[in-house]
């Protein structure tokens, strides 16, 4: 097998993203950061698209945060040492390498581009695509659940959800607007539920995403205020952190409690697990990449809980496709603010009739245009 020959920046770009209102962990302080966007929330202002070159000429690309590329900076002499095919023996070196610094955040960031950038290659080396690396296909198509209903006037948000439905979605995914910085919040959030279960009724899945917003004493009563409405889950209601609340809150409320998207490696997902929170949310461009995605898989069927990847991106494709469907059953997908995601992809996944499908092109299958 070839070994890696270079690993370069070749382009970068600013983004820009519509402003949509929802809960923030920030939201007590408004007076110093108002309103912004979910990237800008997300810390995400500049990405920047990387390339990874073989010996035998294979190319391999991935756009990544600028602040996750300063980090790569520090690490990426390394990257010649490896083989493209040696893909656990250059994670197990860039965790090991990282950990003064690392262990979660930026430092997973990083390993998570070059873990992915190792799997294109090696697919596009041996001529085919990663979900056959990792397992194989398990099912023809992907289920996938419609992620938006930002708060809105109540028509704009009805108005959506039936756009939804009438594009063959049996699950949704909202926001809520509120958290305990307002006084007022379970009443303006119980509006909204109501206002999508008024138009979808209750054959459909409704889940709901907090993002990392409510303390535990305001998520016990909120979730509380929500049970009639019977979500299909509640996602990150508390700080990562806070395992204890996720603990007392998984026993104490009739909804079940996601969480992952912000948590790392399967050290945390197996503390979740403890906990009790039975629907595992990683994102394999965050949480260390393919590797550990397959690690929470099998730790998430031994403790019988499931795998919903954050955002429906080509990779968490790729790692839901190859695992069975009863672990990994539905995708995500941001239907509304995808355009800093998808920037200069020529051949973007996405749903048809509520189901993604892969073709079986080497590596994971996309094309950039960097022109």
């Amino acid at each position: 097998m070839s070994k890696i020959k270079s690993l370069e920046r070749i382009h970068d770009e600013n983004v820009s993203q519509q402003i949509f209102p929802y809960t923030k962990p920030t939201d007590y302080y408004k007076d110093i950061i108002g309103e912004i966007s979910p990237a800008e929330a997300a810390m995400i202002t500049k990405i920047v698209f990387l390339k990874l070159k073989t010996e035998s000429g294979v190319e391999s690309y991935i756009s990544v945060t600028e602040p996750t590329y300063n980090y790569i900076e520090q690490i990426k002499k390394y990257i010649t040492m490896f083989d493209v095919s040696e893909i656990s023996k250059a994670w197990d070196f860039f965790y090991r390498t990282t950990l003064p610094t690392g262990r979660t955040g930026l430092a997973l960031h990083a390993i998570s581009a070059i873990n992915l950038l190792m799997y294109d290659a090696f697919g596009k080396e041996v001529k085919k695509p990663v979900y056959d690396l990792i397992g194989g296909r398990t099912r023809k198509s992907i289920r996938a659940y419609a992620s938006h209903l930002h708060p809105d006037k109540i028509e704009n948000l009805q108005k959506e959800a039936e756009e939804y439905l009438n594009n063959g979605y049996k699950d949704m995914k909202m926001r809520f607007i509120a958290s305990p910085a307002d006084v007022y919040a379970i009443d303006k959030n119980i509006e909204l539920v109501k206002a999508v279960r008024d138009v979808i009724g209750y054959s459909i899945n409704l889940a709901g995403d907090f993002w990392m917003s409510l303390n535990y004493n305001f998520a016990y009563k909120m979730l509380k205020a929500l049970e009639k409405y019977e979500l299909a889950w509640i996602e990150e209601p508390l700080l990562p952190d806070d395992f204890n609340g996720y603990k007392n809150l998984v026993k104490k409320v009739n909804i079940s409690i996601s969480a992952g998207e912000h948590h790392y490696h399967v050290y945390d997902f197996k503390r979740l697990l403890d906990c009790g929170v039975m629907i595992l949310q990683p994102d394999a461009t965050w949480v260390g990449g393919i590797t550990p995605m397959k690690k929470i898989a099998g730790l998430a069927e031994a403790y019988g809980a499931q795998v919903i990847p954050h955002a429906g991106n080509i990779y968490n494709l790729h790692f839901i496709i190859s695992e069975p469907e009863a672990v990994t059953p539905i995708s995500e997908y941001l239907t509304r603010y995808r355009d800093w995601m998808e920037q200069h992809i020529v051949n973007v996944p996405r749903p048809v009739r509520a189901h993604f499908e892969l073709n079986d092109s080497p590596g994971f299958g996309i094309k950039y245009d960097l022109e």
